[in-house]
């Protein structure tokens, strides 16, 4: 009995670590020590470090278990990877954050390690039930890390939005999934794949299974905050604490992203013809309405926000085709925005250990004068996010672009060039504050910090500014793992 249940638990082993690690950190939380937490951020550092060797060392071969709940293979494994990798850089950046932000408590990392093990549950469901179980595992997460600030009141205003809403969403999700349930009889993905490639559209069955369709498709479009189902995204961002800012703007949105080109391209790939008009929309709606809102705000979060809107939409594209190629760009744009933005706002959080609070754009002004090296790395990453050659920002945006128009894709090639130029706007404005806008109130230049406390975030910094510039020179790497990813999802 031992021999025959050990092989089936091994896909899911980084899983059932961080599991418990996550518990045995929840139970010593209760000892009443100073050291509770740093050693808890500690460990859910090196834990997460533990799961993302763990998931690399598994086999490429398409693994399922958990009587078809769970599935493994070269595109789960890559979107972990990188889930965890964006958890190890949110976690170090938090670590040094300021005592101000209510972050420095043990519950934190295992909060934030919960959240991860949601989403990857998420990325390799192979159930409706399963995709269900880790999207509220990750939610109900992400829902606490918001209001951690209990005494701000934007942080407990953005919280019961996002709670509202995300509620309202989970509600849209289940229904759909009640739907698919009720006229398939399954909520298997295999079972669904073939069930939709089968059966005719002018089968009476057919109907309910669209409607459901579209119902997750919104659902997951909320998780994404692709327009217009953004409505939470600008209002959160700005109420939580940066460091959670920069971790909801990156890796949920990686994991909800990977879990919608999974549920497109496997279980609902024979309503491809229907699907196929929703994600145009979405993308379109994303690009557009992402780029002009963000060029009237003048509060730095809720520009990121509508920026990451505009982002979702231009990765929405790869989708769109529904192949290799397209889903290979995605997840390569994918990877770029997540770096940069996560860089992005470890600049600000490097401004916030200085003391100097960051809220619109006027608070950057001066500090290309007082702090040139971060300044220089914030402006590579900023040039890079608007696409300007030829910085590695260019790269995803080229490869979308190229798929796309290959594919006679032209009406979303050229709403994509129109949002890249918008686009390209916003950011030169926060690129004019850092280094030619001069400083309101308080000199940047005569705030302290800890140099201490400064280093592991400018270090952050550079390692990310290094990685885009590799990814630059050397591409093949990144898009042999893109491409190894796709194929298996392409082919699932």
């Amino acid at each position: 009995m031992i021999a025959s249940t050990i092989p089936v638990l091994l896909p899911a082993v980084p899983e059932i670590f961080l599991m418990c690690i996550a518990f045995a950190l929840l139970m010593g939380s209760l000892i009443q020590s100073k050291n509770v937490c740093r050693w808890s951020f500690l460990v859910a550092k090196v834990s997460l470090l533990i799961a993302a060797i763990l998931v690399w060392m598994q086999p490429s071969t398409l693994q399922i278990t958990f009587n078809g709940l769970f599935i493994n293979d070269d595109f789960t494994i890559a979107i972990k990877f990188l889930l965890l990798l964006g958890g190890i850089i949110v976690l170090i950046l938090t670590s040094h954050s300021q005592p101000t932000e209510g972050l420095q408590v043990s519950e934190y990392p295992i909060l934030i390690l919960l959240a991860i093990l949601g989403m990857m549950f998420m990325v390799s469901a192979a159930d409706l039930l399963s995709m269900f179980m880790g999207i509220e595992l990750q939610s109900l997460s992400i829902y606490i890390l918001v209001a951690m600030r209990r005494k701000n009141s934007g942080s407990s205003e953005a919280a019961l939005k996002y709670f509202i809403l995300g509620a309202l969403s989970t509600g849209v999700l289940l229904y759909g999934c009640s739907l698919i349930y009720g006229f398939t009889g399954t909520t298997n993905f295999d079972v669904l794949d073939r069930f939709f490639k089968n059966i005719s559209k002018f089968d009476i069955h057919f109907i309910g299974p669209c409607i459901g369709l579209i119902l997750i498709v919104s659902a997951l479009a909320f998780k994404i905050s692709a327009a217009p189902f953004h409505m939470w995204a600008p209002d959160v961002y700005q109420g939580a604490p940066t460091a959670i800012t920069a971790f909801l703007a990156t890796v949920p949105k990686v994991a909800a992203f990977a879990l919608l080109m999974h549920v497109l391209i496997h279980p609902f790939g024979g309503l491809y013809p229907l699907w196929y008009s929703m994600i145009a929309i979405l993308a379109v709606v994303s690009m557009l309405w992402g780029a002009i809102a963000a060029l009237t705000q003048k509060n730095i979060k809720r520009l990121i926000a509508y920026s990451s809107i505009g982002h979702m939409g231009f990765a929405l594209i790869g989708i769109t085709l529904a192949n290799e190629s397209g889903l290979k760009a995605s997840l390569v744009y994918l990877v770029f925005y997540m770096l940069m933005t996560i860089g992005f706002f470890g600049g600000l959080l490097y401004m916030e250990q200085k003391g100097k609070d960051i809220h619109s754009l006027s608070d950057l002004n001066g500090l290309g004068r007082a702090h040139p090296i971060v300044a220089f790395l914030l402006g590579f990453i900023l040039f890079s996010m608007a696409g300007i050659p030829p910085l590695p920002g260019l790269l995803p945006k080229l490869l979308v672009l190229r798929v796309a128009v290959n594919h006679n894709s032209y009406m979303l090639s050229v709403f994509a060039v129109i949002y890249s130029v918008i686009a390209a706007a916003y950011y030169l404005l926060i690129i004019k504050a850092i280094f030619l806008d001069k400083p309101v109130g308080v000199e940047l230049r005569s705030i302290t910090g800890s140099r201490k406390n400064n280093l592991p975030v400018t270090l952050v910094l550079t390692g990310i500014v290094v990685i885009l510039i590799g990814f630059l020179i050397f591409p093949d790497g990144i898009l042999k793992w893109a491409s190894k990813a796709s194929t298996a999802l392409a082919y699932l």
